[in-house]
């Protein structure tokens, strides 16, 4: 058991694990923020300017504000599979090598 501390406490200290820890924080903030920014920024539109999103395209029933709806919502989605695959590839490469590098597990 102390043998496994002592090698937690060293890939922790490891610059490589804090670097990548502060890279992928960093990541995720920024598309966090992106996501957020989005979404409030179309609520802030239907609470506030109802009347831009109730608008329709020609001569169409449909009023913008629904693809727009159906935009904020894939954008998200996508942004998600942005982050899963760029930990994937990135990230948990770095923290396989780490563990091979120190032997854990």
């Amino acid at each position: 058991m102390q043998n496994n501390e002592n090698i937690e406490v060293a890939i922790i200290q490891n610059t490589q694990f804090k670097n990548m820890v502060k890279a992928r924080n960093r990541f995720a903030m920024c598309l966090s923020f992106s996501v957020l920014l989005m979404y409030f920024i179309f609520i802030g539109i239907a609470s506030f300017s109802p009347q831009i999103l109730a608008q329709t395209l020609g001569d169409r029933v449909m009023p913008i504000g629904m693809p727009i709806a159906a935009l904020v919502i894939i954008l998200s989605w996508l942004i998600t599979g942005i982050y899963i695959y760029i930990t994937n590839q990135y990230f948990d490469r770095i923290k396989a090598k780490l563990k091979q590098e120190y032997q854990y597990e």
